[in-house]
């Protein structure tokens, strides 16, 4: 029971993170001029970062605001196809982005999966992380004013079958600081990032999975278990 409830919020957990990540690799917003500073924020962010490296706190509320989970960890990402999210709180996970395949790794079950990446979900959110495009492919991108300090930027999906209804988009002068996931069970997934450090360059074993001993590995095709 315990394995498939945690097997249930890790699924969950996967498409929050794949549709946060893969806004993060769009190109810019649009190519008219912008008029909201909170929109050219976003743009400019979108622009000019390529990778960065970081920390995030991510909350999950029910539909009457009470927190239903808790979860912190290490973040990083590189464009257009790679990012690693690493949970180290409540209990250690990883799930990375090499390029090709998406790997979920369950350190207390000794477990790894792979999935080819644009095949993960079977959601459009995941194409992005192999596409750079514009945000406003897959999103009416809206202002949406100025609360606890940040500048918001209101996503909509123009696709009316994804996960999530609406996401928010917070900003302080050094680019995101916040993201807000409403789903249609009216749940919202607050992700706080911090200690961004943008352009980063990274040595290739930061984006590749290398099993540890005992590991079981599936979904990979002729892996070996690290010597």
């Amino acid at each position: 029971m315990l394995h498939s409830v945690k097997t249930n919020l890790i699924t969950h957990l996967l498409i929050i993170i794949l549709v946060s990540m893969s806004l993060f690799v769009c190109s810019s917003l649009f190519a008219p001029v912008l008029s909201s500073q909170s929109i050219q924020q976003l743009d400019k962010f979108f622009s000019e970062v390529n990778s960065f490296e970081g920390q995030f706190i991510q909350i999950v509320y029910d539909e009457s605001g009470e927190v239903i989970q808790e979860a912190s960890g290490d973040v990083a990402l590189d464009k257009p196809g790679k990012f690693r999210w690493q949970y180290i709180k409540p209990y250690p996970q990883l799930i990375l982005a090499d390029g090709e395949y998406l790997w979920i790794y369950d350190e207390e079950l000794l477990q790894a999966s792979a999935k080819p990446i644009n095949t993960a979900l079977g959601n459009a959110p995941i194409m992005l992380l192999t596409n750079i495009r514009p945000l406003t492919d897959d999103f009416e991108v809206n202002d949406a004013g100025i609360r606890d300090g940040l500048n918001w930027v209101e996503l909509t999906p123009l696709v009316q079958d994804t996960e999530f209804l609406k996401i928010h988009i917070g900003l302080n002068e050094n680019g995101v600081n916040t993201m807000e996931l409403q789903d249609h069970f009216s749940q919202k997934t607050v992700i706080q990032f911090s200690d961004l450090k943008t352009n980063v360059t990274f040595g290739a074993e930061q984006f590749t999975f290398i099993a540890a001993e005992g590991v079981d590995v599936v979904g990979y095709p002729g892996y070996q278990d690290a010597e």
